[in-house]
């Protein structure tokens, strides 16, 4: 009796192991959520959060209940917004990253104005007037949809429609959707006179958790997720999402990248000794940076970069000042963060000019990548980078006679280095 309950004991000891087992392997991401903003619950009403300059939120959970909603202040970047939750998210009502009339969702863009194309990657053109969503399918780095084109009518005085935001939510536990909604919707825009201008694109919208549920709401086919491209990140097994109206879902394992890590980037941080505003970029419509006509030539410039190579050579360009100078200067400091002092002669100082500066850095791939491809067609030689005041740096990839290699023929590594 005693060596057959033994038997039976053991029996149920491997069973429980393997259960522990299968329950810790189902139960491995970490979304890295510091917790910082503590717990997110709308039980007592409607919220709007107003996103940081990272546009990274940290939650310890999160919960929006039926009838109740979640919107976001875009921040002067307009970046995407990332949720983080240590815990489990509960969405029973909706977050909401859409546009809204002229204005894009966080991460998306403008339409154009009067026959001008639409903001963006897709923006609408006059052949294809509706914006188009473009971006990396993987959703690293995740982006919104493109604006459309403006109306060919002088007498339609609205922009074209806005893009859709886009957002990441990220939990270390489950994520469950259950007769809620997350909405990355576009808009058009219809002015007094009736005339109706063309569509921005729906934005992007990226799940991450151990476990992903999305339920409809009482079984109609409503958009639970409404959105130009939905990925849902989970163990094999751990997704069980109900069919969705419109686009359906890319079901994938977890890529445990949630945010580009670190990518090179160049940006100006002060000219004349005067500091770069962080809101640089955000309007057309208004002056970044407004230098006194006491400055004397020639006028220092000082350029950051991050994760560029030490010694990376730097030049400045101008748009509306015909005949200004640049010296040239190269990146000293360490990787993470290192610096240029450039200096810059004859601008026009006319109060009816404005200048648009750009400053632009090369180096070699392999300085930051090992998996380059050295022979062929494709390549890459060289890596560009470029930005002006307040955005975003644009990287391009050339060939040895300088022609650029497109992004699908850039090795899989090297476009990993660049979040792209």
């Amino acid at each position: 009796m005693a060596k057959r309950w033994t038997v039976k004991h053991w029996i149920f000891f491997f069973v429980a192991a393997a259960w522990a087992i299968s329950s810790a392997s189902a139960q491995t991401f970490s979304s890295g959520s510091t917790g910082a903003d503590g717990a997110l619950d709308l039980t007592a009403g409607d919220q709007t959060v107003s996103l940081p300059d990272s546009g990274i939120l940290n939650y310890t959970t999160v919960n929006i209940p039926s009838g109740r909603r979640l919107t976001f202040t875009p921040n002067l970047q307009n970046t995407p917004v990332v949720m983080l939750a240590q815990g489990d998210v509960s969405v029973a009502g909706t977050i909401d990253v859409s546009a809204q009339d002229s204005i894009p969702g966080p991460g998306g863009f403008y339409g154009g104005d009067f026959n001008n194309p639409g903001f963006g990657p897709g923006g609408g053109t006059a052949a294809s007037p509706n914006g188009q969503w473009v971006g990396p399918l993987s959703l690293v780095p995740i982006i919104g949809g493109s604006g459309a084109a403006g109306a060919p009518y002088s007498n339609c005085a609205y922009r074209g429609g806005a893009g859709g935001g886009a957002i990441v939510i990220a939990s270390s536990g489950s994520i469950t959707v259950s007769g809620g909604w997350i909405l990355a919707s576009r808009t058009n825009r219809l002015d007094g006179l009736h005339c109706w201008a063309a569509m921005g694109a729906p934005g992007a919208i990226r799940l991450v958790a151990n476990s992903i549920t999305v339920s409809q709401y009482n079984g109609y086919s409503w958009c639970n997720l409404d959105a130009s491209l939905l990925r849902l990140e989970a163990p094999l097994g751990y997704v069980n999402a109900a069919p969705n109206c419109g686009t359906s879902p890319v079901v994938s394992t977890i890529n445990p990248l949630i945010t580009p890590s670190n990518p090179p980037t160049i940006a100006f941080s002060s000219i004349g000794n005067y500091p770069v505003p962080s809101y640089s970029g955000s309007s057309f419509s208004s002056i970044d940076l407004m230098l006194p006509s006491q400055l004397s030539d020639p006028i220092p410039v000082v350029v950051q970069g991050t994760n560029v190579p030490v010694g990376s050579t730097v030049t400045i360009s101008f748009s509306g000042s015909t005949g200004a100078t640049s010296t040239t200067a190269t990146l000293s400091g360490t990787t993470a963060s290192s610096t240029a002092t450039l200096y810059i002669a004859g601008l026009n100082r006319s109060t009816s000019v404005v200048t648009y500066l750009f400053v632009l850095t090369t180096f070699d791939p392999t300085l930051i990548s090992n998996n380059v491809q050295h022979v062929g067609p494709n390549a890459v030689s060289t890596v560009e980078l470029a930005s002006a005041p307040g955005m975003k740096t644009k990287y391009r990839f050339l060939r040895r006679n300088g022609s650029e290699v497109s992004l699908s023929d850039v090795p899989a590594g090297l476009r990993r280095a660049f979040g792209l």
